[in-house]
């Protein structure tokens, strides 16, 4: 199995085991760019509670306000294969993240970089 799909396959997995098995639906990333992306604003919830608010534009750019410092800062997004990823603030590189499908109209979205799959 390619490493990509290794990745996205223990994500899967994993929020199987978070979230069951009903929530496990990767959103792909035309389904996030008509539904998401549109520059209406996005409520987020961290996983220690921050709160913060998303605004995702058709051309690629964004704004959060909240987060660790309570401040706004702004970036840029783009689709890839699987999802999506972003570059906000002073960032030096991109975060790359999944999204997959919650209760009610909420998705769960999780950086990729989080998991690990190890073989023998």
């Amino acid at each position: 199995m390619p490493l990509r799909w290794t990745l996205v396959a223990s994500l899967l997995f994993t929020a199987v085991g978070v979230y069951g098995a009903s929530a496990a639906e990767l959103i792909g990333p035309q389904a996030l760019k008509r539904d998401w992306f549109d520059g209406r604003t996005v409520s987020t919830v961290g996983p220690r509670g921050g709160k913060s608010e998303f605004s995702f534009k058709a051309d690629g750019t964004l704004t959060r306000v909240g987060g660790r410092q309570g401040s706004a800062a702004t970036g840029t997004w783009r689709l890839d294969e699987d999802g999506f990823c972003m570059t906000l603030g002073d960032a030096k590189r991109e975060s790359c993240y999944l999204a997959i499908r919650g209760e009610g109209d909420a998705i769960r979205v999780m950086r990729r970089a989080a998991a690990f799959t190890w073989t023998r």
